[in-house]
């Protein structure tokens, strides 16, 4: 991991979903998802994107994923796309070691893709 990925803040900005396309008028709102904290049982929402950037970036892609096929029925098509397609970016960008750790392989990513795009 780039020791800047291990800086919270650094986190945040890697993860923020931008989409050019959008007019600057349109509020891009982010799902959020029910967490619970491990260590204290309290439960709270996060933007969905941030959690799943927790997850990548300890290597739980699996879960990551399926978390991310489990919750796209709150999204819009568009939401679930650009969110899809963002997280599948940011798996890609992991190293083949990483991946390796992380249980996951590139042809993984390339089969969630084609699934991103039927499921739109």
């Amino acid at each position: 991991m780039m020791e800047y990925e291990k800086d919270w803040f650094m986190r945040q900005v890697k993860a923020a979903v931008f989409n050019p396309f959008k007019k600057a008028s349109e509020v891009q709102v982010m799902p959020m998802i029910q967490v619970t904290d491990e260590g204290t049982g309290e439960n709270y929402s996060v933007p969905i994107q941030s959690y799943l950037s927790e997850l990548i970036l300890t290597l739980k892609v699996n879960q990551a994923e399926n978390i991310l096929f489990s919750e796209s029925k709150k999204m819009t098509d568009e939401q679930f796309f650009d969110l899809g397609n963002w997280f599948y970016d940011r798996v890609n960008n992991l190293s083949d070691e990483e991946l390796k750790e992380a249980n996951f392989s590139r042809a993984e990513i390339h089969q969630g893709i084609a699934d991103l795009g039927q499921s739109v």
